[in-house]
């Protein structure tokens, strides 16, 4: 017996694996991508040049050991992929090991799929076979898509960052100390 309506349009298969070194054109495309996306949504970093090799160069040489990307693919062709990485907090924070969710991009075309969740469930069971203690995640205050899936795993919000620019800096009108 089949959970799917007879009139209803077949999903399609998705297939999900760790990315190889094969895989790095596309996730730089896709990190690119996400890059804009993140400026689309406040981001308030500088511009990097080249932003997609640059991307690659921060977990190149950690791959398989304290970082993992795997990718999601719908009839051979990639459509997402997420990156974790597991670090070491400061012995004050408790000398745990650490994992995170690093990034993660899903094609238009597919994102009401699952395949988000279903990444970073996968980049979840790796970091638990690595011993983590926790999982981090930073996302964006008006991404509101991303941190819903994510707190349907379990994530709360623990702390707030914030960023000044310098450009916006209000001096303090009212000092006594002048």
């Amino acid at each position: 017996m089949s959970d799917q309506n007879p009139n209803s349009t077949p999903q399609p298969v998705v297939t999900y694996r760790l990315a190889t070194e094969a895989d790095f054109p596309i996730i730089k495309e896709f990190y690119t991508l996400l890059n804009q996306h993140f400026y689309s949504l406040g981001y308030r970093l500088p511009h990097p040049e080249n932003i997609g090799e640059v991307y690659l160069e921060s977990f190149r040489r950690t791959l398989g050991k304290f970082s993992n990307a795997w990718v999601a693919e719908v009839d051979g062709r990639v459509v997402a992929y997420v990156l974790c990485r597991i670090k070491r907090v400061p012995q004050y924070m408790g000398g745990v090991l650490v994992g995170e969710i690093s990034d993660e991009w899903v094609e238009a075309d597919v994102r009401r799929l699952r395949i988000g969740d279903r990444l970073c469930r996968i980049g979840l069971d790796w970091m638990h076979k690595q011993g983590v203690h926790s999982v981090e995640i930073q996302v964006l205050n008006s991404n509101e898509a991303s941190w819903k899936m994510l707190n349907r795993m379990g994530f709360e919000q623990e702390f707030r960052v914030g960023r000044l620019v310098w450009e916006e800096y209000k001096e303090d009108q009212g000092s006594r100390d002048s």
